[in-house]
């Protein structure tokens, strides 16, 4: 049958993954930060993760070869291109062969399945019979991307019964799609060139879906600090998370910060201290403000390292930090270097705008912490900001990053360090992730009640998503993160509505470029609840 990943075939199968945007393994010596190695802000680094494990299926019948004897040679050729393509995503697995029967199809399928691929990716290379392909995909549960890598981008005079049959690939894709249909299975199709750079734009898209699902079901998220009390639309009933979507949650007290926090070296302190500095303008700080920023900096940061975690929230309000007699400031720089480490954090304990954040970071690359704040009717748009909790992804090109004092709240040692800059304008996509009470019937006192809605929502979690323009308007006083988003699909009144109507957290997360047909994609496979505004 030919031999798999644990028995490589040339090199196809030892590709590492190629994320959507760079990312470097920031530097370490004695689990301490290196100043010479501290991430500039917002480089868009994504956290190490696994490599996708990329199930390919690369299927071709005989049928055709009295047209052309040659069909055999070019369709491996093809099929080897397109395997050295899909090597930039993650590791193949396959073993270097057409499938070209339904019994060897079905004998790669339980293979496969041993091998636990994150996805399969099908490539019919002429019109294969829709039977042949499911043989193999029957034994895998994992979600399918159907490849019609065409061969040719325009048709010539000359085009002949031949070249009508070479061509036909998109045959076997529609085949097989609808026998996916009938058999009820996730599935999606990448379709044009194959040297197209749409078609690498949509590859890297679906590979995006399959890598951020992953991430979520494997997502370890910490909460630093009590929750912020009577904010309602914050909590998160982290058994049901982990029962729904898999991702887990390791809590740290106020008493543990604090005692991290006094426990941070001065050596560590002067090299976030360094770091700051050399990455950033930084004005309208106390020399002390700078030292408690710092320090709680590495505090975070140490945590995270410790609990491996992917990102989460940390509470810098009441007696958590403003309100401690030992740390005095907020946390918004803190927050922000972690965001641009791949690692996105939330304020106020808010675990599901840090699930929201990290949909989109995985996703994207770019997570913005926001809130979504009052209406322009001038401009036909809202603002957006935050309070200084950074994202250097969707910085103002041309405007430096410059870190103050926080614009909005003061502690008992003075105001911590914050980010402060315009928003590039440009297509951006807001998101909110929240719990649901989805029950049809729920039970109280012994008594079933019937929910007044059954068929909303449908899952026990919900994200909304809403596409749109950042506009070139700045706020320039706002002493943090902030601009003007308008809506794409409906008129500021009818999308504002739509999003407070959808039940939206107070918070919630911003990346660049639209998203909504990877986002829909996403709950799919998590099974969560998608409302588009």
């Amino acid at each position: 049958m030919g031999i798999f990943e644990d028995e490589p075939h040339g090199n196809i199968c030892d590709h590492q993954t190629r994320e959507i945007f760079p990312r470097r393994e920031p530097g370490r010596a004695g689990g301490r930060f290196v100043a010479a190695a501290w991430p500039r802000f917002g480089s868009t680094e994504i956290s190490m993760t696994p490599p996708l494990r990329i199930a390919y299926l690369p299927f071709y019948v005989d049928y055709y070869e009295g047209i052309c004897p040659e069909f055999p040679r070019e369709k491996a050729a093809n099929a080897r291109r397109c395997a050295e393509a899909l090597a930039r995503y993650g590791k193949v697995v396959w073993n270097g062969e057409l499938i070209r029967d339904a019994n060897a199809a079905s004998a790669i399928g339980k293979k496969l399945a041993e091998q636990n691929p994150d996805c399969a990716v099908v490539f019919t290379s002429i019109a294969v019979f829709g039977a042949i392909p499911w043989a193999a995909l029957q034994h895998l549960s994992c979600p399918i991307l159907i490849w019609n890598a065409q061969q040719i981008q325009t048709v010539g005079r000359g085009y002949t019964m031949v070249e009508i049959v070479r061509n036909t690939g998109q045959i076997g894709t529609q085949a097989l799609a609808n026998t996916l249909l009938r058999e009820g299975r996730w599935f999606r199709v990448v379709t044009g060139y194959e040297k197209s750079r749409r078609t690498a734009d949509e590859l890297e898209r679906f590979f995006g879906v399959i890598r951020t699902a992953g991430a979520l079901r494997k997502a370890r998220l910490l909460a630093i600090g009590q929750l912020f009390p009577a904010m309602t639309d914050i909590l998160m009933d982290e058994t049901a998370l982990q029962q729904h979507i898999g991702a887990t949650v390791a809590h740290v007290s106020n008493e543990e910060l604090t005692r991290r926090y006094l426990s941070i070296s001065e050596a560590e302190v002067e090299e976030t201290v360094a770091g700051m500095k050399r990455t950033n303008q930084v004005n309208e700080l106390t020399g002390d403000e700078i030292l408690r920023s710092s320090r709680l900096c590495a505090s975070l940061n140490s945590f995270v390292e410790e609990h491996r975690a992917d990102g989460g929230t940390l509470n810098c309000h009441v007696g958590v930090c403003l309100r401690n007699p030992e740390i005095g400031i907020t946390a918004c720089y803190s927050l922000g270097v972690q965001n641009s480490m791949g690692r996105p954090f939330t304020c106020t304990g808010d675990l599901p705008t840090a699930i929201a954040m990290l949909i989109l970071k995985k996703l994207t690359g770019i997570s913005m912490y926001t809130e979504v704040q009052v209406m322009d009717e001038k401009r036909r748009a809202i603002v957006i900001a935050n309070s200084g909790e950074g994202e250097d992804g969707i910085r103002r090109k041309g405007c430096k990053s410059c870190v103050r004092g926080n614009a909005n709240f003061n502690g008992v040692h003075g105001r911590g360090a914050s980010f402060a800059y315009p928003l590039q304008p440009g297509p951006a996509t807001i998101v909110s992730f929240t719990p649901t009470a989805h029950e049809t019937e729920k039970r109280r006192d012994g008594k079933v009640e019937i929910a007044p809605y059954p068929s909303i929502p449908v899952s026990p979690y919900r994200l909304i998503v809403a596409e749109g323009t950042i506009l070139k308007d700045p706020l320039p006083d706002a002493g943090a993160l902030a601009g003007f988003f308008r809506f794409k699909k409906a008129d500021l009144h009818t999308g504002y509505t739509r999003w407070l109507e959808a039940g939206a957290v107070h918070h919630a997360a911003t990346t660049f470029g639209h998203w909504s047909r990877e986002l829909k994609a996403v709950c799919e496979l998590l099974n969560l609840d998608f409302v588009e505004v």
